[in-house]
């Protein structure tokens, strides 16, 4: 008797089948969105706002899970290795998804281009830096005077984080000469700063936008190419002679490869529509925060890719090293 071994073809139907299956039961369990920084930093903030609505539209519950460390690294390998079930997602952001992989290759246990799928961008912000009130320090200009005639030191999120790898390219390449203090996330940074135990910090705009507006803290400097519509008064470093370094930080919504294509295409589509409402929009504007650009999961994921590109020809350029 011959046996008949199923075909590449039904195979690759069944596979198909069992996805759409788990896809139309989807969501049957509450959906945990990792985030890799701790709480209050942009990412969990937008985590907490897409949560939230989705937790409505989905009539399924949505929790945020803060698992910070190693510069996002610890939260993103954890969601890596997760089932690819669509109930383990992950807030992610430029500094660990593009920029860790390049400053630790070998500590990195993740590959952000073949361990997650891209749903869909969620939001993004330029970075920002800003000194204590306690500084003396008038301007991005008075900054750099000031650091070279005594010891000052900057805080980050973290090694590895967007605003560390920034704050290193500028010393670099204005050879100024800050001490880096690491914390474990950029709320602890900024109370450093607003506590007038730290002089200097570089984070996105949305944690740091009410102390600026409060004047508990001064912004000095916006690190894009132009100005924010949020703090129109402070200057890009380019307006301000110095080199034209952008440091826009995205953040985006990414699932473990390998998660049905239905359940991302579903996602993706809830995502857009509801940024598209009035009352989001505002809830974008009242965190200082970008809209995103509207993409299909395909799209998403060749932007990522292009990012994870860029920022290893950064550090590789700028030879920036946090070992």
């Amino acid at each position: 008797m011959k046996l008949k071994f199923p075909t590449s073809l039904a195979i690759a139907s069944l596979v198909f089948s069992l996805g759409a299956a788990q896809a139309a039961n989807w969501p049957s369990a509450p959906v945990t969105i990792v985030v890799p920084f701790a709480p209050g930093q942009t990412g969990d903030i937008v985590a907490r706002m897409i949560a939230k609505e989705l937790q409505t539209n989905l009539n399924q519950g949505f929790v945020v899970d803060n698992k910070p460390g190693a510069g996002g690294r610890i939260g993103t390998a954890f969601v890596a290795r997760a089932k690819p079930d669509g109930n383990t997602l992950l807030l992610t952001s430029t500094g660990p998804f593009a920029i860790a992989p390049a400053l630790y290759p070998k500590d990195t246990k993740y590959n952000p281009l073949t361990d997650f799928v891209g749903i869909a961008e969620t939001a993004s912000t330029p970075q920002v830096i800003a000194v204590s009130n306690g500084s003396g320090i008038a301007s991005f200009s008075d900054m750099v005077k000031k650091s070279k005639t005594k010891d000052m030191s900057y805080g980050s999120a973290g090694n590895g984080s967007l605003q560390h790898l920034t704050m290193e390219l500028l010393k670099k390449e204005i050879n100024f000469p800050l001490v880096h203090v690491p914390f474990k996330g950029s709320s602890e940074s900024k109370s450093a700063v607003l506590g007038n135990t730290l002089e200097v910090t570089s984070d996105s705009l949305p944690p740091l936008i009410t102390s600026i507006k409060a004047n508990q803290l001064k912004a000095v400097a916006v690190i894009d190419g132009r100005r924010s519509a949020y703090i129109p008064d402070v200057p890009t470093l380019g307006e301000l002679g110095f080199p034209k370094l952008s440091a826009v930080a995205f953040f985006g919504l990414v699932a473990p490869k390998g998660t049905p294509k239905e359940i991302v295409e579903t996602l993706n589509k809830q995502i857009i529509n509801m940024y598209r409402t009035p009352a989001f929009q505002e809830q974008m504007r009242s965190q200082a925060l970008t809209p995103p650009v509207e993409r299909t999961p395909v799209e998403f994921d060749k932007y990522l890719a292009g990012e994870v590109e860029r920022w290893k020809n950064v550090v590789m350029d700028a030879k920036v090293s946090v070992e």
